[in-house]
């Protein structure tokens, strides 16, 4: 195979050229510019750092991606405590209600984004539907959230798709002490608690946190109870049908780390999630579903300096997830184990205006049991059918993963330009390259323009490796351009296109299984500005446009089963298309914050998102219609510091308007998120 070995050789060329490569002139691993050093004062009231867009740190304004950062003081005043909720204020991002959670969308394309805890992937090839955007990872031990918008494959490897987002956790440098806390919610009586404990010695420092969330989740009626009588088949439609509810949902986590001076640092996390809900059909079946995800990681990090310009960093990190799915009264558990090691090599030359970034990983992955529904499930609910088990399989799996990787960063006056290359040979799927090149122009030390260009693919889920698809993986390649102003402390603007392409994906759909691999485009514009007219109020505001253009998605649907004499199953296929879903192709978000004093603060949020369509089955027909449009959700916080005896409290309203609309669900559309409230207590010890 050439092609591989010449790709490789090339890329172990690159990594130790640039480890050989240098000058004794150079004089520091950081690349800024002292304009770019000034320029870190206007991206926010805290510098906005980050560290995926180039794996060292940076400010979102010099990095070679369209990058954002979420502090804390930001996700604080805002009363943001779940991931999805910071996300949605993010331009190109939709937040997509489901009965089991939320479901991300960036830029139009669904489950898209590479999401890392401390940089350990939190994606599971179990199903993509395992998302961690709701209580099942708390915000009260995050220090900032980190967002790149466009495939980061090359530094990241598969699946970082069409973003990446991190969410890097608090240390004993940020909290030295103890902070506790404790929420209520309404309705449905939810309630929870935390406490954080950190301490910096000086040479080592430590960090621990706790927190567990209950409450009621859905209170959706359901009328089908018993399903199987635990010996392979079903009950009789008699005893099938009742009524029942979802009970309370529970999330309980911990995170710590550890570091001793600037060379070694241990962190990890575990966390039990117990989630209850309701499913609902057009043809007004509704039954109890549950998912625990149980998961947890351990990663441990050496850093050596070799000289004064290059840098050596060893990572190792062991992950494992047990997700348990209970649908009506039947129980399937799954489990998927992650080893993965990395050698990261960094240098700086040329007196700090050449980075060089490279790389080798190892990654071992191993799925138990992942499930595979085979029938569509409520056609074998309903009264009609006596007889006949839906088919249920599950499917174990492994795959290993080598990866060569290497960046090269140079600045030449007001211009820097970098590319990228990575190669990823699997043993159990094809093998991939990806690239990343771009340059970023500073025409005046408060204008940047970026002009973009990178490739990723993401590895298949569950049911396609069942299938035991042999088609190319998924990809996309993507170009954007991004120009940014910041004239003043008061104003900032913000605009960024975008084209997107994805080739060869397959869509796993509740209706009739997987699609036929298919392509699609996507085109769009976020435009994002602040204005701040006292140092004490602003206001910001973005807008999402997206265009998707494309062949409908094709499926064979298994319409009916016939039962042969001897007791085998002959399906029949019907054909069905229909318009890939991107999502809602409209986004706005209105946000002031006012500070009347220095322990007041209080924060509105209205945004808007349109409507999508809605697939769905109904009396064996199949249908088109669309969710409800033009939604408009109001969503304030007052924050109040140093109230009673040195405590804070935080009050926040979740659709003010208590505004009445329908939203996508999975076999039907589903009620949106109808007003709440929470009020938090927090104390610093």
């Amino acid at each position: 195979m050439p092609n591989k070995s010449h790709t490789m050789y090339l890329l172990l060329s690159l990594i130790c050229w640039g480890m050989m490569l240098g000058t004794s002139g150079a004089e520091a691993t950081d690349s800024r510019a002292p304009q770019e050093d000034t320029m870190l004062m206007f991206v926010g009231e805290d510098l906005d750092v980050l560290t995926i867009a180039s794996r060292r740190e940076e400010s979102a304004w010099e990095a070679p991606a369209v990058a954002q950062v979420i502090t804390r003081n930001v996700l604080r005043e805002r009363g943001t405590d779940t991931l999805g909720k910071a996300l949605e204020t993010v331009p190109g991002f939709y937040m997509a209600r489901k009965e089991w959670g939320t479901q991300p969308w960036l830029r139009g394309i669904p489950d898209s984004v590479l999401l890392l805890y401390d940089t350990v992937p939190m994606t599971s090839d179990i199903s993509k539907s395992l998302h961690p955007f709701d209580r099942e990872l708390s915000l009260n031990a995050v220090k900032r959230i980190e967002v790149v918008k466009g495939p980061g494959s090359v530094l990241w490897g598969p699946d970082a798709f069409a973003g990446i987002v991190n969410v890097v956790p608090m240390t004993g440098k940020d909290l030295d002490g103890v902070e506790t806390g404790a929420l209520y919610g309404m309705p449905d009586n939810r309630r929870g608690g935390y406490i954080s404990m950190g301490h910096d010695a000086g040479r080592w420092d430590a960090f621990l946190s706790v927190s567990g969330y209950e409450g009621e989740m859905d209170d959706t009626k359901a009328n089908v109870v018993r399903f199987g009588d635990g010996e392979g088949q079903i009950v009789d439609p008699s005893e099938r049908f009742g009524s029942d509810r979802p009970g309370n949902s529970r999330f309980i986590e911990a995170s710590g780390n550890f570091s001793y001076g600037d060379w070694l640092t241990l962190s990890g996390r575990i966390a039990d999630n117990h989630r209850s809900y309701t499913m609902t059909t057009e043809d007004d079946l509704s039954w109890l579903e549950s998912r625990d995800n149980p998961t947890g990681f351990i990663k441990a990090e050496i850093r050596k300096k070799l000289d004064h310009a290059s840098a050596l960093r060893l990572t190792g990190s062991w992950m494992e997830t047990a997700a348990e799915q209970e649908i009506i009264d039947q129980v399937f558990e799954q489990k998927e184990k992650t080893v993965y090691g990395e050698i990261l090599y960094d240098r700086s030359f040329r007196s700090g205006s050449g980075l060089f970034t490279g790389g080798v990983s190892y990654r071992n992955k191993e799925v138990d049991d992942a499930l595979i529904l085979e029938s569509y499930l409520p056609d074998y609910l309903s009264a009609g059918n006596v007889s006949l088990y839906p088919i249920i399989n599950t499917r174990d799996y492994e795959d290993q993963l080598w990866s060569v990787f290497g960046q090269y960063r140079h600045r030449l006056g007001d211009v820097e330009a970098w590319a990228g290359l990575r190669y990823d040979n699997h043993d159990s799927y094809q093998d991939r390259t990806s690239l990343s090149t771009g340059i970023s122009w500073t025409p005046a030390a408060r204008w940047v323009v970026k002009l973009l260009y990178g490739t990723a693919y993401r590895t298949p889920f569950a049911k396609q490796v069942a299938e035991g698809e042999d088609s190319a993986l998924e990809n996309i390649e993507s170009v954007n351009m991004q120009v940014a102003w910041e004239p003043s402390w008061q104003w900032r603007f913000g605009v960024c296109g975008f084209w997107s392409r994805i080739e060869d994906h397959v869509i796993e759909d509740p209706y009739a299984a997987l699609s036929e691999a298919n392509h699609q485009e996507f085109t769009g514009i976020e435009l994002e500005g602040k204005y701040s007219p006292l140092r004490s109020l602003d206001f910001a505001a973005n807008l999402t446009l997206v265009h998707n253009k494309g062949p409908d998605e094709a499926y064979l649907y298994n319409d009916y089963v016939f039962v042969r004499p001897d007791g085998t199953l002959e399906r029949h296929y019907v054909d069905l298309d229909y318009p890939y879903d991107s999502g809602a192709d409209t986004l706005f978000n209105l946000m002031g914050t006012w500070r009347p004093c220095e322990n007041v603060s209080f924060f509105a949020k209205l945004g808007y998102f349109s409507e999508r369509d809605i697939f769905y089955i109904q009396d064996d027909d199949f249908f088109v219609g669309s969710s409800d449009g033009g939604v408009w959700l109001l969503d304030m916080n007052a924050m109040v510091k140093d109230v009673l005896w040195g405590m804070d409290l935080d009050f926040s309203v979740r659709n003010l308007t208590d505004e009445k609309y329908r939203t996508p669900g999975t076999y039907s559309s589903i009620e949106g998120e109808p007003v709440s409230a929470q009020i938090i207590f927090r104390k610093e010890w």
